[in-house]
């Protein structure tokens, strides 16, 4: 069964639709590139947001319909948007499984890109970069995107972000916007990896996933713990003191990513497997345009 259904689709419609209004031609809502309208080549028009070169206002277009927009051309850098989903064995849990959700929010983004004239690339990572997609442009190229995902599978190897990272920038002449879907359960942690990320020129943005149960367990009394990444179990005891430790740990981790991520001004959006799609992209979108006018 296909993640991205016809309705999935139509939702994605509705997505771009919001995000125009919201961010216009910033996606995330990211520096302006006053590059991009330089070039030669029309490709298209988008909302004139705040910051906009008004040389570009499209004055013929907003005299007939009431509205600032202005000219996209394609000029000598293209930017470009990739997408970095993480399918170590960990994203397996979940009901839906975290890695399905982190494929969908994937494609989601996705399609506002390509939507946005950005060119996007999506990489399957765990110790290592384990599958691409080239960067695509255009709407065209959305069931391209759908079919990859579709086809991504959970890896054997244990998730080791700042390794996966190295072997990206490194493979990448080109700089561009870079968003980490993942849980970000690195044992080694994941600051590194989007500390690269970010010293190399790619832009990051966190949306880390995580499964309800991962929060509050239902577990008590005599248990197999079983790690998901080595296949390792242990048969253990648990009481009440043992899950309010654990509860502890947990929501000190959630914390300590928002903490991160607010100290580097990085973008981060945390949401559950029970968290519909469409509704956690509507978050991003919101938070992305917030961001766009902070002081």
């Amino acid at each position: 069964m296909t993640l991205f259904d016809p309705e999935f689709r139509r939702r994605c419609e509705y997505l771009d639709q919001t995000a125009r209004r919201s961010w216009g031609s910033r996606f995330l809502g990211r520096r302006l590139d006053r590059r991009w309208a330089g070039g030669s080549e029309f490709v298209g028009h988008s909302d004139y947001t705040c910051g906009d070169d008004f040389r570009y206002i499209d004055w013929p277009i907003c005299a007939r319909h009431d509205e600032l927009l202005t000219r996209q051309y394609r000029g000598s850098e293209d930017r470009v948007v990739y997408l970095l989903v993480d399918c170590s064995p960990g994203m397996r849990l979940g009901a839906p499984a975290k890695f399905d959700v982190a494929r969908r929010l994937a494609g989601a983004l996705g399609y506002l890109a390509l939507a946005n004239l950005d060119r996007v690339g999506i990489l399957a990572v765990a110790d290592r970069v384990v599958a691409e997609l080239p960067p695509v442009r255009g709407r065209q190229h959305a069931f391209r995107l759908y079919r990859f995902l579709d086809g991504l599978r959970t890896e054997a190897a244990p998730v080791r972000l700042k390794s996966a990272a190295e072997a990206f920038v490194q493979q990448r002449p080109q700089r561009g916007t870079t968003v980490v879907i993942s849980d970000l359960f690195d044992p080694a942690g994941f600051e590194p990896a989007i500390d690269l990320l970010a010293q190399r020129g790619f832009p990051p943005y966190l949306l880390q996933v995580v499964d309800e149960r991962e929060i509050d367990p239902a577990l008590a009394g005599g248990v197999t713990l079983v790690d998901v990444a080595t296949g390792r179990s242990r048969r253990t005891y648990l009481e009440d003191v043992d899950l309010l430790n654990y509860r502890r740990v947990f929501q000190e981790f959630i914390a300590s990513c928002r903490g991160y991520c607010a100290r580097r001004s990085i973008g981060l959006l945390q949401t559950t497997t029970g968290t519909p799609v469409q509704e956690s992209v509507l978050r991003v979108i919101r938070t992305a345009t917030s961001r766009m006018y902070a002081p």
